[in-house]
């Protein structure tokens, strides 16, 4: 048992430095750590992926919140854009919360694992300069923001992940600078992760609604053993991020997202 409690230090550190790194929230890193770990130790074997994503989804609201403090002293967050995504971001975390209790682990797993491979797919196709990294295309307008707001909350509450892997290409793709893109996602990863677990808690004190809910599938040791280091490593993560090359940045980003996303797929 204290080998476990190990490990989920080491994913904390891992996790949250990626995810500070590149906008994540760490959840690329936490969820596959903690489905192999619960799954070799035989723990939450009839909702394993479940216990996963919904632990995953508690640490994600300690890194972000820590990278986004880190990136907003660098002054990379859009705040204006990210004022605009929240409503849609809110509502969508409490559909992906619903989802998760309802859908079985194995459809969890197969969503999760081919919407990585696709993201990178598409990040590793665009070619793009990086001879400016402070000029942004303020002209460009963001395209069915709203729904894609409500798209990211929910698909990303269901997944235990930050939404950096949906909202940085996508910020990307519309004329925002890459380490931008990356601080204003790992801003978005807190109302995310957050609001659904609040909005859970009320509705299951208050109504039967949910047999099930996301406070039944927390593993509590490892979401404060990894909420722990994370904390610390998603700052340092962060920081790194300000003085990064984009286009290493970006590479780091398609490969982790390309071997996370294969290794859920196979397990």
């Amino acid at each position: 048992m204290f080998d476990i409690y190990i490990l989920y230090l080491i994913i904390g550190i891992v996790g949250g430095f990626l995810g500070g790194l590149l906008g994540l929230g760490g959840g690329i890193i936490f969820v596959p750590s903690l489905f192999f770990i619960f799954h070799y130790n035989e723990l939450y074997l009839d909702n394993i992926m479940q216990s996963a994503v919904s632990t995953s989804l508690a640490c994600v609201v300690i890194s972000s919140l820590s990278a986004a403090v880190k990136h907003n002293k660098n002054k990379l967050i859009n705040w204006k854009l990210f004022y605009r995504m929240l409503p849609g971001l809110s509502l969508g975390s409490i559909v992906g919360v619903i989802l998760i209790t309802v859908l079985s682990s194995h459809i969890i797993k197969i969503y999760y694992g081919i919407l990585l491979i696709v993201i990178a797919i598409y990040m590793i196709t665009t070619t793009e300069s990086y001879k400016n990294e402070v000029t942004i295309k303020e002209n460009n307008k963001y395209k069915f923001l709203n729904t894609f707001a409500f798209f990211t909350g929910s698909v990303s509450t269901l997944l235990g992940i930050g939404g950096g892997t949906l909202t940085t290409p996508y910020f990307k793709f519309f004329g925002e600078t890459l380490k931008r893109s990356i601080a204003t996602a790992a801003a978005c990863g807190v109302p995310i992760a957050l609001f659904g677990i609040i909005i859970t808690y009320i509705v299951s004190m208050t109504t039967q609604i949910l047999e099930n809910n996301i406070f039944n599938f927390i593993d509590y040791n490892a979401f404060l053993l990894i909420s722990i280091s994370t904390l610390i490593f998603s700052y340092i993560g962060a920081g790194i991020t300000y003085i990064s090359d984009s286009i290493s940045l970006k590479k780091i980003f398609c490969f982790s997202l390309i071997i996370i996303g294969i290794t859920i797929l196979i397990s």
